[in-house]
């Protein structure tokens, strides 16, 4: 067994420890930030993040047992930390979909409005020569430029939380 290999995977897993201690922790603070709840939403999250969790653990012990060389261990520890995060995610925004005072949480993704630049969807959706995607999705453009599209459990959830926007974040109508 490699030192080397062993030393990455020790930190890998401090790491992975932290990503998992830090969940109730972001769910403390998303609730405080995202203020009241205006909405709620079907959860379209579910316990897959367990599975994650647990798939990027495995990874981290299967390193030492067969080392593939520095290169491939860093970066499938890197992946399994990635995955990690993505797990810790979705466990802190579980149970929490919706529309709130100064946030929209949805499939695991939490927006904060100050962050919104547009909602290029709405500008869209009458047209009659429009595919339709628009209907459980909401694309948002974000203020440094980066794309989020936001997937609602059905057509009536995501009516609801874009009137529900419209409605406390006034600047985001469709001109």
């Amino acid at each position: 067994m490699n030192m080397m290999t062993v030393g990455l995977c020790a930190a890998a897993f401090v790491c992975y420890v932290a990503i998992m201690i830090s969940i109730p922790v972001r769910a403390k603070k998303l609730r405080k930030n995202a203020g009241e709840q205006r909405l709620a939403l079907k959860n379209t999250s579910s316990a897959k993040w367990i599975l994650l969790a647990v798939i990027a653990a495995a990874v981290i012990f299967v390193i030492p047992l067969r080392d593939m060389g520095t290169f491939v261990n860093v970066i499938l520890l890197g992946t399994a930390l990635i995955a990690a995060e993505m797990a810790a995610r979705e466990a802190a925004n579980r149970g929490m979909a919706g529309v709130y005072q100064e946030a929209i949480v949805v499939g695991g993704q939490t927006i904060f409005f100050a962050d919104i630049e547009s909602l290029p969807t709405l500008a869209y959706e009458d047209d009659p020569e429009s595919d339709g995607d628009y209907k459980t999705s909401l694309r948002i453009i974000r203020r440094n430029g980066t794309e989020t599209t936001l997937v609602f459990a059905d057509e009536e959830d995501r009516t609801n939380a874009v009137q529900m926007i419209l409605n406390l974040v006034p600047r985001l109508k469709p001109k």
